[in-house]
């Protein structure tokens, strides 16, 4: 081991790389500890080792932020030893920490991807890309914060991504696709590898595995990994929402700049109290373990509540989000039970109500539909009225003419063009069918409506939807342009706003409109955390989580359901499942060996 470099007195060996071995050197002058990076002595002749080397102390140097790695020195490239001094950072690596606390809460993820993104985005408006943003590049300085660092490969080329060897530059499971197709990268190649870290941070695993790099980088190019929230249902859906817009494999459906992703992981972390994220990465690096009880006690009581605010305003998507969150964290929690359980009572409710008022929906529909089919035979009668007769028949006296034997003159005849004018026109004498007056385009027009389902509210030109039903099922209006907005009742459906061209007539004009149902839910219940397999593998998830069913062509639908955990025997049955509603299904889940 080195004992000393130039003004450097070497202590001991920090790391090891293919360039360069890091020590943790005295400064003899300052009197200070620094990160010394010598470059192997196998690369000290290399002119392309040492340009890089250099490339990397120019580049560093430039920047000036918190989170990124401080320079202090360089030695030259016409130095003997090529090494580059920076502040010395405690450590450990962020690999090696997300591997010592594999269920790091999922707001101190986002607040480590806060810090990461505001030094690239610093890095960013230099005009320099990292290109290696991996959790070996990112390390933890005095229990506090996050820090940027290996600006190795940085603006080391312009356009291609491969050296002369043919090497990748950058790491296999964290490299975008365009970094590897050598193509151009920008400030987005950066974000989708910081997306690769975040993913880490928050499920405890990589997105992108595979046996070999090629295998990794082909699903890498293919966009193949797991909904993070299928990996850990905890983090919720808008964490999962902005690691698969970081991972997304085309450039412009990622983040534009680091400030944009900045922007959504305030308002993630926000919503369980977090309002100094650099304080919360403090607080909880002092004390992992005491912190995330004391956070997720917090996550709990801000999440429920964020679900009531949600359910309150008729938000219910957003309102399953956050309490699928919380079950997550606590499946008994019995407060967010009985607000689903409540959802399900309501559901009963509005069923009955729905059957109590079915026959009038009846006597509409049919009162709606007798209307408009008279309307259509009266104007069936009207049109066989005068109806125009396919070709003129001429009377048979008419028809009789004395048969004429022509002669062919022995002299040439002058044919008078005029005679034959006249000779060849054959008067028209056929019926003509009388126009129709005019219709007067200021006159209103009724108009049918005939909407699925028939459970809903329209509301016209921008007025209060009103319950489609025996009090409203017609309208007059005026020919022209107008809007028609359908919402579905409680929530079965996607409210839905169209415009439409009333023609000037007289016989009503008729509205057929399908509303697109919304998801149901289910609840299953089990005793044991178990997973939950709808219609034979068409959507998966676990129990006490609100799970999805979408694609719904009626009202209530049943569908097959298998709930399995280790060691229990699996159970299968059917549930009927009714749109915008959450049905919650106790499950009695027997051991394996006592029957099913």
């Amino acid at each position: 081991m080195l004992k000393t470099v130039e003004k450097y007195e070497v202590v001991d060996e920090i790391g090891h790389g293919g360039m360069a071995t890091v020590y943790r050197a005295r400064d003899t002058r300052l009197n200070r500890l620094v990160a010394l990076k010598v470059m192997h002595p196998h690369l000290q002749g290399a002119p392309e080792a040492r340009h890089r080397f250099a490339r990397e102390a120019v580049t560093v140097a430039r920047l000036h932020h918190p989170s990124i790695l401080e320079i202090y020195d360089y030695s030259g490239e016409g130095s003997e030893v090529s090494f580059i001094a920076t502040e010395l950072l405690t450590g450990p690596t962020l690999k090696k920490f997300a591997d010592d606390h594999p269920e790091i809460p999922p707001e101190i993820a986002a607040c480590i991807t806060l810090q990461v993104a505001r030094a690239l985005g610093a890095a960013h408006a230099e005009g320099v890309i990292h290109r290696d943003v991996k959790p070996e590049n990112v390390l933890l300085h005095e229990n506090r914060c996050v820090k940027l660092t290996d600006f190795g490969i940085a603006q080391l080329v312009d356009v291609q991504s491969m050296t002369t060897t043919g090497q990748v530059l950058g790491s296999p499971g964290h490299m975008a696709p365009e970094q590897i197709e050598g193509r151009d990268c920008d400030a987005r190649t950066d974000l989708f590898s910081l997306g690769t870290v975040l993913f880490l941070l928050a499920t405890g695993t990589l997105p992108f595995t595979g046996n070999n790099p090629h295998q990794i980088l082909k699903r890498i190019m293919e966009g193949l990994h797991q909904d993070p929230q299928q990996v850990r249902p905890v983090i919720g859906g808008k964490l999962s929402k902005i690691i698969r817009k970081l991972l997304e494999v085309e450039p412009p459906k990622r983040y534009a700049t680091a400030s944009d992703l900045e922007h959504d992981l305030l308002a993630f972390v926000s919503d369980v109290g977090i309002d100094a994220p650099d304080q919360a990465l403090a607080d909880y690096l002092k004390d992992p373990e005491g912190y995330s009880a004391q956070l997720r006690v917090q996550t709990i009581e801000k999440l429920t509540a964020l679900g009531e605010q949600a359910q309150r305003r008729g938000d219910r998507p957003t309102a399953m989000d956050y309490w699928n969150r919380v079950l997550a964290l606590d499946e008994a929690n019995a407060r967010v039970m009985g607000a689903v359980q409540q959802l399900g009572r309501r559901s009963a409710l509005r069923r009955n109500a729905l059957r109590a008022s079915g026959a009038l929906v009846v006597v509409a529909l049919a009162l709606g539909t007798y209307a408009l089919v008279r309307a259509r035979s009266e104007q069936a009668q009207v049109a066989g009225a005068i109806k125009t007769p396919s070709k003129v028949v001429t009377p048979a006296t008419e028809r009789r003419e004395p048969r004429v034997v022509a002669t062919v003159p022995k002299t040439p005849v002058k044919i008078d063009p005029v005679a034959v004018k006249h000779r060849d026109r054959v008067r028209d004498d056929r019926p003509r069918t009388p126009r129709p007056p005019p219709i007067d385009p200021t006159l209103p027009r009724r108009i049918v409506f005939d909407p699925f389902p028939a459970n809903v509210s329209i509301g016209i030109n921008g007025a209060d939807p009103r319950p489609f039903g025996p009090s409203f099922h017609d309208t007059e209006l005026v020919p022209g342009v107008h809007r028609f907005k359908f919402v579905g009742a409680h929530e079965c459906c996607i409210d839905e706003e169209i415009s439409l061209k009333i023609e000037p007539g007289e016989g009503p004009f008729a509205i057929e409109k399908r509303l697109k149902f919304r998801p149901a839910g289910l609840y299953v219940v089990t005793e044991t955390p178990a997973n939950v397999i709808v219609d034979e593998g068409r959507i998966e998830g676990r129990s006490r989580s609100v799970i999805e069913v979408g694609d719904m062509d009626n009202l209530t639908e049943s569908h097959s359901i298998k709930v399995s955990a280790e060691g229990h025997n699996e159970h299968t049955q059917m549930v009927k499942l009714r749109a915008g509603q959450v049905v919650t299904v106790p499950v009695q889940l027997t051991k394996a060996g006592q029957g099913t």
